[in-house]
C-alpha cells in the first residue's frame, strides 16, 4: 500500500520521512461523522511469553490432514550448534496421549522450527506445543480443514499491522472471540508488518514503547528478522496466532512498499540490489511464519488452494512479486492526463502489456474455481492482497477550502495536481487492480468462459471496510468483495477526524459498484459461510491509541447468489446494524 490511504492515488507528497496530512482534509464539508454504536469496554490483558519461547506459537497452511506448527527458541547466549526441540500435538488439552516428535532450532534459520504435523483427522482442533530441556512452550490451539459434507465454516480477516501506529488491539479481540464465535482459521491477507524506520511513516510520536527496531529502513536478513522478532514479541499477535491457524498472504510491505516483480517504490540504489533486499525479506518471511515453505523455490509458489469440504473453495493469491508491472505514479504523468485523460487511461493505464497475476497464476485460479464449481461445491472465495473492484477518485474540486489547500501545500505542494487530476475520475488506487483494468478484464473474461461468476473475494490494503460489487466492463456481474479495514495502520479519521463520514458518503455516491464504504475505524472482516449464504460482519475497536479499547459491529451484510444475465453470481444485501447517522449517510446504497 502507498503509504497512506489518500496518498495511495500515487499523486501523494514524497516518500519517507514527510509528516503528511490527508488531503481531504481541504475538503469544506460538513461534519455529518457517523457515531460509533453503543459498545462495551475491553481491558486488553494479554501478556508476552516469556524466556525460551518468548515470541510465543503458532499454526499456519492447514488442510484436512497436517498443519505447520512453529515457534522459535531463544537461546542463553549465542551458539553454532543446533539446539533439540521436541512438539508435541493432542486432541486433548492436557496432552493425556499426544503424538511427539524430535526436531531442532539452529542459527541458519535465526532459531525459529517449523514442522508438519500430519497424519490428523479432517476437521479436528488439536492442541500443540514445544519443549526443549525442561521448558515447556505456551500452549497453541489449531484446527485441520473438514472434508466431505460442510455446513459451515467462520473465518476472522485482517491486515495491515502497523507497529508504531499502535497497539494490536484487533488481534486481542479475534483471540478473545476464537472460542466464542469458533472461528475455523485467520485469514492474514498482508502487510504483516512494515520495514520502514523509526518514526517515518507518519508517526512523529508513535505510543510508549511502539517504536521500530531496528531504527532505520529494514534492508538486510539481519533486518528483517529483528523485525518479524519485534512484531512476534506483541502478547496479542501471540494470542491470536496461537489461537487459531494462520492463513497468510503477503502483501508489499513485507518487502518494501509498492513492491512489483522488478523493484519497489521504497527502494533505490543507495539500498543496494533490489534482487538481495527481496531474497532477504523471503528468506525472514520463510522462517519467522507458520507457511509451508515453497516447494518449487522463490516467490513463485506463493498462490495456494484450501478446500473446506463441499461447501468452500479458498484461493490465496499473490500480485506483488511474480508478475505486476510496475504501478504508475499519476503526479509524474499531469500534462498527458490533463491533456487528454481518456488517452491516458486507453493507451497506458489500460495498457495490456501490464500484468497483475501472470499467465500460470490466473490459469491456476481459473481452473481451481471451475472445478470446484464442476464438483458441486457451494462457495468459491479469492483472498487477495489489494482492491479487486472498481474504485474512482470523485471529483474534489467543488469541496475546496483555499485556505486549508494552502496550509496543506506548505508541506505537500502536489496537492494542486491532486486536485486537478480527481476530477477525471482516475482510480483511486493505482497500485489496486483499478491500476492494472485490462489485466483484470482479462482474468474475469477468463472466469467467465469456465462459468465463474460467483467469487467472493476478500481484500486488505486499505485501512478501510468496503463491500463492492465485482463488475466487468461489459456491465456483467462475477461476485462480491468484502474489504478489512486495518488491525493498527491509520484508517481516514487520523487525518480527517468527523469529516471521515462525509468522505464516505461521497465516494459512496460516486461510485456505482460500492454498496458500502466506512475509512473511519480499524478492525476485521468476519465471514460466517453456509450453503445458501453467507454472513459478513466488519468488526471495529475505538482506539489503537490505548491498549484498553471497546470493540462494536459497524455493519453487516448478507451475500446470497442470484441470477444475473443468465449466470449465477452473488448479490450483497443492504447494510445491518446501523446507527440513525449511519442509516442517513448510506440511505443511496442500492
Amino acid at each position: 500500500m502507498t503509504e497512506t490511504n489518500l496518498h495511495k492515488s500515487g499523486i501523494g507528497p514524497a516518500r519517507r520521512g514527510v509528516n503528511r496530512r490527508s488531503a481531504l482534509a481541504l475538503l469544506g464539508l460538513g461534519s455529518a461523522a457517523a457515531c460509533a454504536p453503543t459498545s462495551e469496554p475491553i481491558a486488553n490483558t494479554a501478556e508476552a511469553s516469556q524466556g525460551t519461547f518468548a515470541h510465543g506459537v503458532a499454526s499456519g497452511d492447514p488442510d484436512a490432514t497436517s498443519v505447520i506448527l512453529w515457534t522459535r527458541v531463544s537461546p542463553s547466549q549465542d551458539r553454532a550448534a543446533p539446539i533439540p526441540v521436541a512438539w508435541e500435538i493432542d486432541t486433548d488439552p492436557d496432552f493425556s496421549n499426544p503424538r511427539t516428535a524430535q526436531t531442532s532450532a539452529s542459527p541458519q534459520r535465526d532459531y525459529c522450527v517449523k514442522v508438519e504435523a500430519s497424519g490428523l483427522e479432517p476437521g479436528t482442533p488439536y492442541f500443540f506445543r514445544f519443549r526443549t530441556g525442561t521448558d515447556i512452550s505456551p500452549i497453541g490451539r489449531t484446527r485441520t480443514l473438514p472434508s466431505g459434507q460442510t455446513d459451515r465454516a467462520r473465518f476472522a480477516v485482517v491486515s495491515c499491522s502497523n507497529w508504531e501506529h499502535g497497539f494490536f488491539n484487533v488481534y486481542d479481540l479475534i483471540a478473545k472471540h476464537a472460542d466464542q464465535r469458533q472461528y475455523d482459521a485467520l485469514i492474514h491477507l498482508g502487510d504483516y508488518y512494515y520495514e520502514y524506520g523509526a518514526q517515518v511513516y507518519d508517526t512523529p510520536n508513535p505510543p510508549e514503547g511502539r517504536v521500530h527496531e531496528p531504527a532505520h529502513e529494514i534492508v538486510s536478513l539481519a533486518d528483517y528478522r529483528q523485525r518479524h522478532a519485534q512484531y512476534r514479541s506483541d502478547p496479542n499477535l501471540q494470542a491470536a496466532t496461537a489461537a487459531l491457524p494462520l492463513i497468510a498472504l503477503w502483501d508489499d510491505h513485507e518487502t518494501a512498499n509498492d513492491s512489483w516483480r522488478g523493484g519497489a517504490e521504497n527502494h533505490d540504489a543507495s539500498e543496494g540490489a533490489w534482487e538481495a533486499r527481496l531474497g532477504a525479506a523471503l528468506r525472514a518471511y520463510w522462517e519467522w511464519m507458520p507457511v509451508r515453505d515453497p516447494q518449487l523455490g522463490g516467490r513463485n509458489s506463493h498462490w495456494q488452494r484450501y478446500q473446506f469440504g463441499d461447501l468452500l473453495t479458498l484461493v490465496a493469491i499473490e500480485t506483488r512479486l511474480t508478475a505486476r508491472a510496475e504501478p504508475f505514479v499519476l503526479e509524474t504523468h499531469v500534462e498527458e492526463i490533463t491533456a487528454d485523460p481518456d488517452a491516458f487511461k486507453a493507451n497506458q493505464l489500460g495498457d495490456p502489456s501490464r500484468e497483475m497475476l501472470g499467465q500460470d497464476q490466473q490459469d491456476f485460479i481459473v481452473d481451481t474455481f471451475a472445478q470446484s464449481k464442476a464438483d458441486g461445491v457451494r462457495w468459491r472465495m479469492l483472498a487477495n492482497q489489494v482492491i479487486l473492484g472498481r474504485t474512482q477518485t470523485p471529483d474534489f474540486t467543488p469541496y475546496i477550502d483555499p485556505v486549508a489547500t494552502e496550509n496543506i501545500a506548505k508541506d505537500w505542494p502536489g496537492v494542486y495536481d491532486f486536485l486537478e487530476l480527481s476530477k477525471y475520475n482516475l482510480p483511486m488506487y493505482p497500485d489496486s487492480w483499478d491500476g492494472y483494468p485490462a489485466a483484470r478484464e482479462r482474468f474475469f473474461d477468463a472466469l467467465d468462459e469456465r462459468g465463474v461468476n460467483d467469487v467472493l473475494t476478500v481484500t486488505g490494503d486499505a485501512h478501510e471496510f468496503w463491500a463492492i460489487d465485482l463488475t466487468k466492463a461489459d456491465g456483467r456481474k462475477m461476485g462480491a468483495e468484502f474489504v478489512t479495514s486495518s488491525v493498527s495502520s491509520k484508517t481516514l479519521t487520523a487525518y480527517l477526524g468527523d469529516g471521515t463520514a462525509d468522505h464516505n458518503l461521497l465516494l459512496t455516491k460516486e461510485n456505482p459498484d460500492v454498496k458500502y464504504y466506512n475509512a473511519q475505524k480499524n478492525g476485521y472482516l468476519e465471514l460466517e459461510v453456509r450453503p445458501t449464504r453467507t454472513e459478513v460482519t466488519m468488526w471495529s475497536v475505538n482506539a489503537v491509541n490505548t491498549r484498553d479499547y471497546s470493540a462494536f459491529k459497524s455493519a453487516g451484510f448478507t451475500v446470497t447468489p442470484r441470477k444475473f444475465s443468465g449466470a449465477e453470481s452473488l448479490r450483497i444485501g443492504r447494510p445491518r446494524g446501523l446507527n440513525a447517522m449511519q442509516r442517513a449517510l448510506f440511505a443511496g446504497i442500492g
